[in-house]
């Protein structure tokens, strides 16, 4: 059940007629938990006109919208962590423009553990890739991983910290929806494992200009940021601006002179950030020790699969199963349960490589 302070958050979160803004202006600052109507009204009439001020006021104080509203909402397994509730994650009341509402799937204890975030670009090279997903691995030992939805680093964040169930990936757009459409499966596994959160109510979709605004929760709610691919102008440079402004610890990979997709990593080293090359640079700066885990058990045809690959390097699934001398349909789950299991990776276009 909610207070009242948080269903008139969440009420307020609700209308698409008002700017972040100016539900933020309405709060205050978030010093109250209702909006001043009285004080806002010539400027919100001004931009709004007296028609939108009217209806957004009336709907605000009618019981009947606000019980549809979290009905809707609860019959689609949406659970609403606003600013007053005790759910909301301290790292994020501290800075400057803190979401009012988070609407969340999954595990919201996730929101009070120490958090670490692993970011960078869609166009990461394979072999980042592979370091990428082993990072968050041992970072889910200490911090559940804070991340996007984008292909590329995003998603191998997401598979790194996955098995530990210690995963946050942070939506700019609306539960109605799903971007990229490719990492469908993805998303319904960190619901399932892990959480997802977004400031956006369910009908907001994925407009170019919600995704830095999102990524200031990223940055937000961790202690430190890990940027592990970045060109010279992304978005995992602006997450990363974002800890800085609020004092978090950046790290990034370094990359070869003249690697576009690292680029923007050795401009942040330049500037200040700290150089990692794996995640026990990151945790020894943090104090914390990085104990790996044991080697999972492996059938006999898991183990061959697995040889196959290490062999090839990199190698196609139809190839893996041509080489075990089996039929596809019968590789699938075997590829699966070692990826869970952390010993392989998927590169994308049906390509895997082995994580140790």
């Amino acid at each position: 059940m909610y207070t009242k302070e948080e269903i008139n958050l969440i009420a307020l979160c609700s209308f698409e007629e008002l700017t972040y803004k100016q539900r933020f202006n309405l709060l205050s600052g978030l010093t109250r938990n209702e909006p001043d109507f009285v004080k806002y009204e010539e400027i919100l009439i001004k931009t709004l006109g007296g028609g939108v001020y009217n209806k957004v006021k009336d709907k605000f104080f009618s019981q009947t919208y606000r019980e549809k509203l979290i009905s809707k909402l609860d019959g689609r397994g949406v659970k609403c962590v606003t600013y007053f509730s005790e759910a909301y994650p301290d790292t994020l009341k501290n800075i400057p423009c803190p979401p009012i509402t988070l609407f969340c799937k999954g595990n919201i204890n996730l929101l009070k553990q120490r958090c670490f975030a692993v970011v960078g670009s869609r166009k990461t090279p394979p072999n980042i890739i592979k370091e990428c997903k082993n990072a968050a691995n041992g970072l889910s030992r200490h911090f559940a991983v804070v991340t996007g939805m984008a292909d590329g680093a995003d998603a191998a964040a997401i598979e790194g910290a996955l098995p530990s169930g210690k995963i946050i990936s942070v939506l700019a757009y609306g539960f109605d929806h799903v971007y990229p459409a490719l990492n469908e499966n993805l998303l319904h596994k960190v619901e399932s494992n892990g959480l997802l959160i977004t400031e956006y109510t369910p009908q907001i979709p994925p407009l170019n200009y919600n995704f830095p605004v999102r990524n200031r929760i990223i940055a937000g709610l961790s202690e430190g940021v890990l940027i592990v691919s970045a060109g010279k102008k992304s978005g995992a440079k602006i997450t990363a601006g974002y800890a800085l402004e609020y004092n978090r610890r950046v790290f990034a990979f370094p990359y070869s002179v003249g690697a576009g997709s690292g680029e923007g990593c050795n401009e942040l080293i330049r500037e200040g950030a700290t150089l990692a090359r794996d995640t026990l640079d990151v945790l020894t700066d943090f104090g914390l020790n990085f104990n790996p885990p044991a080697e999972p058990e492996l059938s006999e045809e898991e183990a061959e699969i697995l040889k196959i690959i290490k062999d090839a390097g990199e190698a196609f699934a139809p190839h893996i199963a041509e080489k075990a001398g089996k039929p596809p349909f019968r590789i699938i789950p075997l590829l699966s349960s070692l990826e869970i299991k952390g010993m392989i990776t998927r590169l994308g276009g049906n390509r895997f490589a082995a994580l140790k």
